[in-house]
């Protein structure tokens, strides 16, 4: 048996059906998950940061940025304790509930430093990468002495747009942002040549108001009239930082280049562990300068966080922080509270109750008055009840099928998701048992034989097919028996 080897030096993804979540007119709440163990007292006050699954990041982080692609020479990136596949499965999973899942570029021990002609080999790593894990898009996460390192400045934003234009020519928008200190967006700053050679190409920049100490900005208008400094770690004029160094970015003035509002992140610690200055005490503060900004005229498109995993963590006493930042902030983002008449909570639990060859039966809970609880299947809307339970029939035999549910008020607002599950109906034995037509939604296991396009591959890692993993292009998942 020969194997078909892919070239990986040269990559050449077909196109396929997947589209990359949306997020151009949708306010965002973004947060870092990390790909390392979890730690002890790793934290700025001695807390410890946890570890989880992408698929237990809450539902209200609809864009979670993988922390870190990096390394000398091109690049790369793999999970450090999860399959190809299973990582992209929960990917999947995430993208199914309209949540983009990016890659962030540097941190701050990367040693990123690359060099003229290393456009095209970038550009043909990002590209490896979406296609086997799955990322909607990249973040720019560099720092210190890797922001004008070498080459850096101008490679990786042209490698950015030979990925953008590659997608765009699928039909799919690839997202760019940035997570610059804020201190490098002044007018010279390091970060202008990304945000200049980027133009009309970067979605959204989350400038970091964070760890920076006593950096700040002049504000004339402060102290009266008679001016002043405010500093990144002055508490007591917490509100006043965030709302002029926002209004100065979104303005380009007092010293500031110019971010759109409607593409500008503001990024904030989860917590006292996870930066060592920038955490806002008061959570009023940041509701009021978020106010401030939407009456001046510049409602801007979200926040983001340093990190999901800080937000889960636990402080030095072991006491857990218990998703502080999102039950502080979410909001701000989504509207109304977490619970109430304005957005409903979402259901909790959801498991299965029941399966069979061509039907999954579902359950979850939910204490508030309701409307009605909508059901989606693998991202699509399939059904709508009034129970806490729901039977999903005319299914295949031998396919799983991922589901997540929400619920509507009566004032017709909808939720945001419950957890997602994956179900496998039962049965299903194939008359052809070697090599059978390969199919959508069905687990395969190593070693299973599959005919595609009158070709025959084997499994090499275990998974649950989808459009993106044909095997024809899924080289981490298949190979072609010659």
């Amino acid at each position: 048996m020969k194997v078909k080897k892919f070239d990986f030096t040269n990559p050449q993804p077909k196109g396929n059906t997947r589209i990359m979540p949306d997020i151009s007119n949708k306010k965002i709440l973004m947060g870092f998950w990390h790909n390392w163990p979890a730690g002890f007292s790793d934290g700025y006050q001695q807390g410890s940061s946890t570890w989880l699954n992408l698929t237990d990041v809450p539902v209200e982080y609809n864009v979670v940025a993988v922390a870190f692609m990096k390394g000398s020479g091109i690049p790369t990136f793999q999970p450090y304790n999860l399959s190809d596949a299973e990582f992209r499965r929960q990917v999947d999973v995430l993208n199914n509930q309209g949540r983009a899942v990016l890659i962030s570029l540097g941190g701050a021990d990367a040693h990123v430093e690359l060099q003229i002609g290393h456009e095209q080999p970038l550009a043909n790593e990002i590209i490896r990468l979406v296609e086997v894990y799955g990322f909607d898009g990249l973040d720019i996460d560099l720092e210190q002495s890797a922001i004008d390192a070498s080459a850096n400045q101008s490679v990786i934003p042209a490698a950015l747009k030979i990925v953008k234009d590659y997608y765009a020519g699928q039909g799919k928008h690839f997202i760019i942002s940035m997570a610059p200190e804020f201190p490098y967006l002044t007018e010279s700053g390091k970060y202008i040549p990304y945000l200049t050679a980027l133009e009309g190409y970067y979605d959204f920049i989350a400038p970091q108001y964070y760890n920076q100490g006593g950096d700040g900005i002049w504000v004339q208008e402060a102290n009266n009239g008679q001016g002043a400094w405010i500093a990144q770690n002055n508490d007591e004029m917490k509100e006043d930082f965030l709302y002029y160094l926002t209004e100065s970015l979104v303005t380009g003035s007092r010293g500031f280049t110019y971010i759109p509002a409607n593409k500008f992140v503001i990024g904030l610690p989860a917590n006292v562990d996870a930066a060592a200055t920038g955490y806002v005490i008061n959570p009023q503060d940041l509701e009021r300068a978020f106010n401030r900004l939407e009456g001046a005229g510049f409602p801007i498109k979200g926040l983001m966080t340093w990190s999901i995993n800080w937000d889960d963590g636990k402080n030095k006493n072991g006491v857990s922080y218990n998703w502080e930042f999102i039950k502080r902030y979410a909001h701000l983002i989504y509207g109304g509270d977490s619970g109430g008449d304005d957005k409903p909570v979402a259901p909790k639990n959801l498991s299965t109750i029941e399966e069979t060859e061509t039907s999954i039966t579902l359950e979850w809970n939910y204490a508030d008055s309701v409307k009605y609880f909508s059901i989606y299947r693998n991202g699509n809307k399939v059904g709508q009840t009034y129970d806490l339970q729901f039977k999903d029939s005319g299914l295949n035999a031998n396919t799983a099928y991922t589901y997540f549910v929400t619920a509507t008020s009566n004032k017709d607002i909808e939720s945001l998701p419950s957890n997602s599950i994956t179900v496998k109906t039962l049965g299903g034995e194939n008359p052809n048992p070697e090599y059978p037509e390969w199919q959508t939604n069905h687990f395969y296991a190593k070693g299973d034989g599959v005919t595609y396009k009158g070709k025959r591959y084997i499994c090499i890692s275990e998974h649950t097919s989808n459009l993106d993993w044909t095997p024809d292009v899924a080289f981490t998942l298949w190979v072609e028996v010659v």
